[in-house]
């Protein structure tokens, strides 16, 4: 008898026990969520190494241009194809081209022509001349250079800087087919 009492009182106790744990794991604070790591790629380009995701920042090796957190830079990318049909429905979009000014103006070789109606801001400018366009940061803004790797940097530059409708075109001048919108290259 004094067995199957000791027993018993062993087996509440246990029993005790068991329920003081599982209370106490349910009031435990929950435990901290792993953060994700942080994910870069290259500073927009316009070539293949745009696509190459890095776990650290640093430099591109393919381009050397620096690499930048991959959740910043969500460019939105326009077709040549569809530009002139795009901007005669959109009749108040900015068309920035960031070429040199000789190639703005033709002077350069190869000529690819102009958008109509563009604005020049060299890429090697733009930094120094955002100021000038600031009132623009909720209007739609086309940028574009010869082959798509200058606009690209442009577009994340200014989407860097509170530009909040910016779209790059991707391929650039050199592809365009349609003249229907262009300032044919002389």
């Amino acid at each position: 008898m004094k067995i199957t009492a000791t027993l018993f009182k062993s087996t509440a106790l246990a029993a005790i026990a068991f329920v003081s744990i599982q209370s106490s794991s349910l009031t435990r604070e929950p435990k901290t969520k792993v953060q994700a790591k942080e994910e870069y790629v290259c500073l927009p380009c316009g070539n293949d190494c745009d696509n190459t995701v890095y776990t650290e920042p640093g430099t591109c090796p393919s381009c050397n241009m620096p690499l930048v957190k991959k959740s910043t830079a969500n460019i939105k990318n326009i077709q040549p194809a569809d530009i002139c049909k795009y901007i005669a429905s959109h009749p108040g979009v900015l068309l920035l081209d960031v070429r040199t000014k000789e190639e703005y103006e033709g002077k350069a070789k190869p000529d690819y022509g102009t958008l109509n109606n563009a604005i020049n801001i060299p890429l090697q400018e733009l930094s120094a001349r955002l100021s000038s366009i600031s009132s623009l940061k909720n209007n739609e803004i086309i940028v574009y250079c010869s082959h798509s790797h200058r606009s690209p940097q442009a577009t994340y530059l200014l989407m860097q800087n509170g530009f909040t409708n910016v779209m790059n075109m991707a391929g650039g001048m050199s592809v365009m087919k349609d003249n229907s919108c262009t300032t044919a290259p002389k």
